[in-house]
C-alpha cells in the first residue's frame, strides 16, 4: 500500500510542477506573441485562467511534496511515520536537503501569484510577476531532477535530466492550455476568431518542434545511463517501465507530426480561403487529448520508474 501511496504522491507531484511550469512558459512564449498582434480576446481569457491555475496548483504542488517527503522518510526508517524520523531526514539527508530549497522556490512562486493576483492587466509588474513565476516554477521543476536517479551518476546524466524536464513543461505539457485556448476560440461568435486560431496553432506547433527534438535527445543520453543496453529494456523490471514510456512517447509523437504535417497546413489554407475549418479544428482538438491522455500515462510510468533501481544498476 506504501508503494501506490508513493507512485500516486510522485505522479501527482511530477504532474503539478511540470504544469505550474507549463502554464507560465505557454504564457511568455505563445499567449504574449499572439496578443502582442492584437489578438486581445486571448489575451484577456487566459489571464483569468493563469489566476485559476494558480490558485490550484500552488498547494496540490505543496501538498504533494510534503505527502513525497514523508513517504520517503518512512522508506527510509522503515518505521511508520514520526516526527522524529521526518526531523532527522529533514536536517541530515541529502534529500531533506533538496526539499527545502525546493521549499524555497515554492515560497518564491508563491509571492510572485500574489503580486500577479493583485497587479492590474498589462502591466509592467504584472509582467514582471509572471516572468518571476516562470523562473521559480522552473527552479522547481528543474530540481526535481536531484530527487531522481540522475544525480546517482554524472553531471551529464543530471544535466539532461534537467533539460529533459524542462523542456517537458513546453510539450507535451503546453497541450493543456493551447487546448483550452482552442476549445475557448472555436466557441467565440466572432468570425475573425478562425484567425486567431491559426495563429495559436503556428506559434505552439513551432515550439512544439522543438521540445519533441530536446525531448528525444534528453531522453536518449537519459536511458543511456539508466537501461545500459538494450537487452536490459526486455530483461528488467526498470527496463520494460522506461520501453513503455518510449513506446508512448512515439505515439504521442506520431499524432503531433499528424498534426503540424497535416492539419496545421490543412486550417491555415482554409483559413485563407475564408472557408470554414471547423472540421480540420475539431480533429485537432481531439489529437490534443489523446495527446494528453499519453502524457498522463507518461508522468505516471515516470513515478513508478523512479522507486525502481536502474536496469544499469
Amino acid at each position: 500500500m506504501t508503494t501506490t501511496w508513493f507512485i500516486l504522491a510522485r505522479a501527482v507531484h511530477i504532474g503539478a510542477c511540470l504544469l505550474f511550469f507549463g502554464v507560465f512558459a505557454f504564457d511568455r512564449f505563445v499567449v504574449a506573441a499572439i496578443s502582442a498582434k492584437g489578438k486581445i480576446e486571448i489575451s484577456n481569457y487566459w489571464q483569468i485562467r493563469i489566476r485559476f491555475l494558480n490558485l490550484i496548483l500552488l498547494p496540490v504542488v505543496l501538498l504533494s511534496g510534503i505527502a513525497w517527503f514523508a513517504l520517503v522518510a518512512m522508506t527510509m526508517s522503515g518505521q511508520p511515520l514520526q516526527a522524529e524520523i521526518l526531523k532527522t531526514v529533514w536536517t541530515q539527508t541529502q534529500f531533506g536537503t533538496v526539499w527545502k530549497i525546493r521549499l524555497i522556490f515554492w515560497f518564491a512562486a508563491a509571492v510572485a501569484a500574489i503580486l500577479f493576483h493583485f497587479s492590474k492587466q498589462q502591466t509592467a509588474l504584472q509582467r514582471f510577476s509572471i516572468w518571476l513565476q516562470l523562473f521559480f516554477s522552473g527552479a522547481l521543476l528543474g530540481s526535481l531532477a536531484w530527487a531522481g536517479h540522475g544525480q546517482e551518476t554524472s553531471v551529464w546524466h543530471l544535466s539532461a535530466d534537467v533539460l529533459h524536464l524542462l523542456v517537458a513543461g513546453f510539450w507535451p505539457t503546453g497541450l493543456l492550455p493551447f487546448a483550452l485556448l482552442l476549445r475557448k476560440l472555436r466557441q467565440a461568435p466572432d468570425p475573425a476568431h478562425w484567425q486567431s486560431i491559426a495563429a495559436l496553432v503556428r506559434r505552439f506547433s513551432a515550439l512544439s518542434l522543438g521540445s519533441v527534438a530536446l525531448l528525444a535527445a534528453t531522453g536518449l543520453i537519459n536511458s543511456w545511463f539508466l537501461a545500459g543496453s538494450f537487452s536490459n529494456l526486455l530483461e528488467q523490471p526498470y527496463g520494460r517501465w522506461l520501453l513503455a514510456k518510449i513506446i508512448l512517447f512515439c505515439f504521442a509523437v506520431a499524432i503531433s507530426a499528424v498534426n503540424l504535417l497535416r492539419l496545421k497546413p490543412r486550417l491555415l489554407i482554409e483559413n485563407s480561403q475564408t472557408q470554414n475549418p471547423e472540421a480540420t479544428i475539431a480533429q485537432l482538438q481531439f489529437n490534443v487529448q489523446t495527446e494528453l491522455i499519453l502524457g498522463t500515462a507518461i508522468i505516471i510510468i515516470v513515478a513508478i520508474l523512479g522507486i525502481l533501481p536502474p536496469a544499469a544498476h
